[in-house]
């Protein structure tokens, strides 16, 4: 069954429930922060189309499209179909959810791959989705099960995944960290059908309702948090709810900016991203310089991936 993205992402899917965390080697905090500053690297997305086999990728984006495979979802070894991916700070390793529409497979659930050896660590089983990684590079944030909760698991302990309790009525989605590692921005869809986007302390404490809309996603230097607004389209606000207008947001009440996608910063914190049904589009950090840079939505076969530029050490 494919999904259906709105403002806050997944409606529907299939593919049982929550998963199970397992026991793994922990990482060090080291192995994937950023050592310093990062540039923008190539702008990556799920990739399906024109590709050996239909099988998924992890692929930069060239002038003709999704180009340069950098992770392979091979049917080989049990991957079909991906639900999306997350680079690590340094942009050395890919954090990876796996899943199928209708075959069962040992591979599906959360991953650690290391592009340089080819490392593959399995986190957790069962449906992952919406991976955001933190900063600091010790932690990550995901979407899991029927029930769209969301847990944080540490990379650099051997434990499980600990559930984020929102304390919300409604569906959970797109946790995204504040640049400083203690707060997580996400969308939530109440009983009566509405998106709002809350932030929330990592222990599930003080949360802040502070807009309608959803598919949050905060600036890397936390002055900022991008959203999709009542009217479909982005806005921006502080983290404490103010609503920022920019010179390029639209006349009117709805007054947003780019397309009807959920909004991916740049590293650099410069430039915004959403993938849509038409394709892939890029604009500045207030909205300006919209355009499209490949017909390749980046969506995936569950509907629920979303654009990344691969961090890269500044030289």
């Amino acid at each position: 069954m494919v999904l259906s993205v709105a403002f806050g992402g997944i409606f529907n899917h299939g593919g049982g429930g929550g998963t199970t965390p397992e026991r793994q080697p922990s990482i060090p905090a080291r192995a994937t922060a950023a050592a310093g500053p990062v540039a923008n690297g190539p702008l990556t997305l799920l990739a399906n189309h024109h590709v050996p086999y239909d099988d998924e990728q992890v692929a930069a984006i060239g002038v003709f499209g999704a180009t340069g495979a950098l992770f392979q979802c091979a049917a080989m070894k049990g991957c079909y179909e991906l639900t999306g991916f997350a680079w690590s700070p340094n942009g050395r390793w890919l954090a990876i959810g796996a899943d199928t529409v209708s075959i069962a497979s040992d591979y599906n659930g959360l991953h650690l791959y290391n592009l340089a050896t080819g490392r593959d660590i399995r986190l957790a089983t069962g449906h992952v989705a919406q991976l955001s990684w933190s900063r600091d590079g010790s932690k990550l944030a995901y979407v899991a099960g029927s029930l769209n909760v969301i847990y944080v698991h540490d990379l650099t302990a051997p434990a499980s995944a600990k559930l984020l309790k929102t304390g919300t009525a409604g569906r959970d989605a797109f946790p995204i960290w504040s640049a400083d590692g203690r707060r997580i921005a996400f969308a939530t869809k109440s009983t009566d059908g509405r998106w709002s986007v809350s932030t929330i302390a990592i222990d599930g404490s003080n949360r802040r309702v502070l807009a309608r809309g959803g598919s949050p996603a905060w600036s890397p230097d936390g002055r900022l948090i991008a959203y999709r607004g009542s009217c479909g389209r982005i806005r921006l606000m502080t983290p404490a709810g103010r609503r920022v207008l920019t010179a390029n947001a639209g006349r009117g009440s709805c007054s947003e900016t780019g397309v009807a996608g959920a909004p991916v910063w740049s590293p650099d914190g410069r430039q915004i991203a959403m993938s849509t049904r038409s394709g892939t589009y890029v604009m500045g950090r207030g909205g300006g310089h919209l355009h499209l840079v490949t017909p390749e939505e980046g969506l995936g076969v569950w509907g629920t991936g979303r654009p990344a530029w691969q961090p890269l050490p500044k030289r």
